[in-house]
């Protein structure tokens, strides 16, 4: 009985050694950046669109922390960036965001661009971009199409993002 044991023991100890090395590190860590609406309306950044993107960006950060990405707190250099440049500054300057999230603590950092070119038309982009080599390992977008009042589509286009973000990041942990 001790043998058998024994032997089961040695055989769990050397399963645990055969675990790959990104899943002994636990999920990736992601920084994750609210969506910048980049409206070319006639009326642009109306209250109520800009209301629709901050809850886009909200069920889309929530959802993908549900499945189970870290998500790091984006630092005071992306925060500023943030606040002076254009919508689409940082989704243009991809290799510049990545040094700017240097030193956070996170392996990718998750650019977001709503672009509005209609009244009728919304397309959330992303870019998820490996921090460490400054490229984008990933490029998604989704149309959403519905009244700025019509929480339940924004809220499955946020969800259907933040899946796609998380199959690509199993993926990575993979290779």
């Amino acid at each position: 009985m001790k043998s058998l044991m024994i032997k089961t023991l040695a055989v769990l100890c050397l399963a645990s050694l055969s675990v790959s090395p990104s899943l002994a590190q636990g999920p990736a860590k992601v920084m994750v950046l609210d969506f910048q609406l980049n409206d070319l309306t006639d009326l642009p950044n109306a209250p109520q669109e800009l209301e629709r993107i901050a809850y886009l960006s909200s069920t889309y950060k929530q959802k993908l922390a549900d499945n189970g990405v870290e998500v790091v707190p984006v630092n005071e250099r992306l925060k500023a960036d943030v606040a002076v440049q254009s919508a689409t500054y940082l989704f243009d300057n991809v290799p510049y965001a990545a040094k700017q999230a240097e030193g956070s603590g996170a392996d990718y950092l998750l650019i977001g661009v709503a672009l509005k070119p209609t009244y009728l038309f919304v397309y959330p982009r992303i870019l998820l971009v490996d921090i460490k080599t400054k490229k984008v390992v990933m490029a998604r977008a989704a149309q959403l199409e519905s009244s700025w009042s019509d929480r339940n589509t924004t809220k499955r286009t946020a969800e259907k993002l933040a899946d796609m973000v998380s199959e690509e990041l199993e993926k990575l942990a993979a290779d």
